[in-house]
């Protein structure tokens, strides 16, 4: 391998413009799971809220496991994406 001494700029250049793809790609990815994980927890919310209304203790219960399942998935995702 040779010294970093002896790149040339146009290498360099093509480097730093390959990272900066890369980079603004996984910039906007997050982004877009963020907002997505994000209305997920909104949505398990409501989920809750409809749990609240439900005249059935069945489909009361069900709401209220597929808001859990939903809340906690989206927060995970959320996890992955900023702290893990």
């Amino acid at each position: 391998m040779e010294p970093s001494d002896k790149l040339s700029e146009e290498k360099i250049r093509a480097i730093v413009r390959d990272e900066l793809i890369d980079t603004s790609r996984t910039l906007i990815g997050t982004i877009f799971w963020t907002i997505l994980a994000v209305f997920a927890v909104l949505v398990g919310l409501q989920s809750f809220q409809l749990a609240l209304y439900t005249p059935s203790l069945v489909a009361s219960t069900g709401f209220v496991l597929v808001g859990t399942v939903v809340v906690v998935a989206s927060l995970y995702l959320l996890y992955l994406l900023h702290w893990g």
